[in-house]
């Protein structure tokens, strides 16, 4: 039987979870850009405290996406979260936000469930792919430094959309549909202090602010470095400023808190600031997944539905089913 071999670009929970579908059935090899695998599944640690700067938490609405992390659960890499959520607003006294459905997040740190996923598969990372090259019925993927890697029956693309589009452009018949999406940046500021964070929530979704979300980080399950607070600013605010100098944006951030909920970041023992230039969804692309089985690419993400994590899973599950129709049995 002849081995199809299918190159994933990209490590995050889309990429990881379409490797783990496909296993079986092909020779998967999923290359990543970074050092570490997981995309926005991240949780940074520096100075002895830890921040989950970007994906904060996720929910399981799907019965296929709840057997999919059944083993991640039962070895306590995904586990509940029930912080105290409230809405602030400048002015305004806190609302109690009720929550009608359990969320979740990774253990240790967000990128378990990622780390966990790769274990059984080929991930070859700090390894950037710019491009692909068609060479009669295979693919070549180019890293940066203009070397090509090995032959591939199909290229699976599982970055932000426009990097995907910028590796296949003259190829992908789906291209003028991923031009259309857009995607919302993301500033996250991280806070360690030496005491407890002075506020009485562990989360707070923030209106008519620069701040869109903050977390108590160190509440969470699992994380072991000091008090921390995370700060993440709205999409349309960040898209606004984001090409502003970042000693620009913790001026503007550091007003808002002292102003919102009293907090010094002066008096933080660990300041830094981090922007996602692609963190969210503004305008998915409105399908499960693309699937091109005559140039045999396709790709997949969260960004083909919308922006939660159960979307990455949910689109990389829809193109495993239409790759496992044309792979050998």
């Amino acid at each position: 039987m002849v081995t199809v071999r299918i190159a994933i670009i990209g490590a995050g929970l889309a990429g990881l979870t379409l490797a783990c579908r496909l296993r079986s059935k092909a020779q998967v090899e999923v290359f990543e850009k970074s050092n570490v695998v997981g995309g926005r599944l991240s949780t940074f640690r520096s100075g002895g405290f830890e921040f989950d700067y970007g994906a904060q938490y996720f929910t399981i609405r799907s019965e296929a996406f709840r057997k999919f992390l059944e083993p991640a659960l039962q070895h306590g890499i995904v586990v509940p979260w029930d912080p105290h959520i409230v809405t602030l607003e400048m002015g305004r006294e806190a609302i109690v936000e009720p929550r009608e459905e359990t969320i979740y997040v990774g253990a240790p740190g967000m990128e378990a469930l990622c780390a966990h996923l790769a274990e059984e598969i080929s991930v070859t990372i700090d390894t950037e792919i710019v491009s692909c090259k068609r060479k009669k019925k295979a693919w070549q993927p180019v890293k940066a430094n203009g070397d090509f890697l090995e032959e591939f029956d199909w290229i699976v693309l599982a970055a932000p959309p426009h990097q995907s589009l910028s590796c296949v452009p003259e190829f992908f018949a789906d291209g003028v549909a991923i031009d259309h999406v857009r995607l919302r940046g993301c500033y996250s500021l991280m806070l360690g202090f030496k005491d407890a964070v002075p506020v009485s929530w562990q989360g707070a979704f923030v209106r008519n602010s620069p701040i869109g979300w903050m977390a108590v980080n160190s509440h969470k399950y699992g994380r072991e470095g000091g008090p921390s607070l995370l700060v993440q600013c709205s999409g349309e605010w960040t898209d606004e400023h984001l090409e502003c100098a970042s000693g620009n944006i913790e001026v503007m951030l550091s007003n808002e808190l002292k102003n919102l909920i009293g907090i010094d970041i002066n008096s933080a023992k660990h300041c830094e600031l981090f922007r996602w230039r692609h963190a969210s969804i503004a305008v998915p692309l409105g399908l499960d997944c693309l699937f091109d089985p005559v140039s045999q690419l396709a790709a997949c993400g969260d960004w083909c539905i919308k922006g939660r994590v159960e979307g990455a899973f949910k689109s990389a599950d829809a193109l495993a089913a239409r790759l496992l129709t044309v792979l050998p049995q």
